[in-house]
Order: C-alpha cells, then structure tokens, then sequence
C-alpha cells in the first residue's frame, strides 16, 4: 500500500477540507478535485483501492446529493471489490479487513439511496450556498466594514459561481439582499444591479436546471419577501 489505512484517511480529509475551507470550493466540487489526486493510486493494489473507494464514497454520502455519473462509478468499483484478493496481499489486520467490509456494505446502501446530481455545470447546491453565502456574509460585516465594501466582497467570493448557472447567481443575490435587509443596510447600497436582476427573475430563468420543484419555489418565496420589503 502506498500508505496506511490512517493515513490515507488523515490525507484524503485534509485535502479535501483545505479545498473546501481555504479554496472556497464546494464540497461537490472539492471531493471532484480530491479524488482526481488520489485516483492513480487505487490501481496500486486492490487494498488501496478499497480503502480509497471506501473513504470517498463516506464523504460523498454527507453530501445532499452526488453527482450521477461519480456516483455509479463509485458502486461499480466498491461492489466489484475483490476480498479475495485482498486476503491474498496480506496488507490489512484482521481488524481491518472486517472494519471495512463492514464499511463498504453500509456505505454502498447509502450511495444507492442518496439523490443523484444529473448537472455536471452545478458547483453548490441549494442549501449549500444559502448556508455559505450566510457564513461569509457574517464573517466580513462588521460595524467598521462599509456595507457596500461588504457587497463588493460577496461578489468578489462568489464571482466564479455565479457564473456556473442562473440558480446559483439568484441563490446568491437573494440570500445577500436577505442579509442587506436583516441589518437594515440596504439604504446605503450603492450597486442595486443585483436587486433589478431578482425583480426581473421568473422561474423559467432556470428551467431546466439542477433545483427540484420545492427549491424552486422556496427560491421564488424568499425573493417575494425580499423585494416585498423594500428592496
């Protein structure tokens, strides 16, 4: 093995977090970028490839949902895992070996049920975003910040996403507007574009694109208020 069972797990996560805390990607798209450093070695042995498989598919399953075609590629390798084989190479303990047979049967029962992504252009998904745009917004507002150097920021962070499809950008706008308001600072806001981009918003500007019926219609609920508010 390449490395051992801790340590695969100690590298993948810490990988996988600075991608997601210090890059600012989404957590689709830092395990993507995680898995494509740690791909090569799973054709190392079929041990590696268990125990990378097996980590992977754990930090896919506490996403709300997987991309489709990284989800059936992750059951195809985990269910054609060869035990036999991994007997034969002698690399894991006894403990081991049991540990992750049983890991690989429940994660295997959580991928086939988690809901699948069918949008390879979608970087975050609904609540996701909400949650991030939410957190940065906290982070840099503060009573010597200019509110409309905090708006500048939020578009700065989030500049790449809005560009990946429509939802995402009204994902964002609406949910800085929502904070805008939350702290009475939407009177001092010089740059009004991205509220004249929600009074032109309908739901079919993102027909056809990665949010389900539900979120669509929370999306359009939370945009009402805001503008109903005065924005």
């Amino acid at each position: 093995m390449a490395y051992s069972c801790d340590e695969y797990s100690e590298y993948i996560y810490e990988t996988y977090s600075e991608y997601v805390e210090d890059e600012k990607m989404s957590r689709k798209e830092a395990v993507a970028r995680t898995f494509n450093e740690y791909d090569m070695l799973m054709k190392k042995s079929e041990t590696d490839k268990l125990i990378i498989s097996v980590i992977f598919a754990e930090i896919l399953v506490s996403h709300s949902k997987i991309s489709n075609t990284f989800k059936n590629y992750m059951i195809e390798t985990i269910s054609n895992i060869n035990f036999m084989l991994i007997e034969q190479e002698h690399k894991l303990t006894q403990e081991q070996y049991n540990d992750f047979l049983f890991r690989k049967g429940q994660v295997l029962k959580q991928l086939e049920a988690k809901p699948s992504d069918y949008y390879p252009r979608v970087c975050w998904y609904y609540e996701e975003l909400t949650d991030e745009v939410n957190k940065f917004f906290d982070e840099i507002n503060s009573n010597d910040t200019d509110e409309n150097e905090v708006v500048a920021k939020v578009f700065k962070r989030f500049e790449r996403d809005c560009k990946n499809t429509a939802s995402e950008k009204i994902i964002v706008y609406t949910t800085l507007a929502e904070n805008l308001l939350r702290y009475n600072l939407m009177p001092q806001i010089e740059d009004m574009s991205f509220i004249n981009e929600l009074k032109k918003f309908t739901l079919d500007n993102i027909q056809g694109e990665q949010l389900s019926d539900d979120e669509k219609e929370k999306l359009a609920q939370r945009i009402q208020v805001v503008l109903d508010c005065g924005a």
